[in-house]
């Protein structure tokens, strides 16, 4: 847990790293195609959706499991 803290030289060198990192990194693709954009964005937005959906299945689905026993365990410590 005790980790030190790095010095000001080794943070610049982190800062300056990084900073190459960002320069020579490629570019990202440009969309010429307005259709092609419009597609990727959509197909994003409804798989963070369906991923939501699924989320919230498997918490409800997992609630009545939860609460009996949630119950016992507050009520054995009161």
């Amino acid at each position: 847990m005790n980790k030190p803290v790095p010095g000001a030289s080794e943070a610049a060198g982190l800062v300056n790293e990084m900073r190459m990192l960002v320069q020579t990194a490629e570019p990202t693709t440009e969309f010429g195609d307005r259709d092609q954009l419009e597609h990727l964005v959509s197909a994003r937005v409804a798989t963070v959706l369906m991923v939501l959906l699924v989320m919230i299945i498997f918490v409800t689905s997992a609630l009545p499991d939860v609460g009996p026993s949630l119950a016992k365990v507050v009520e054995a410590h009161l």
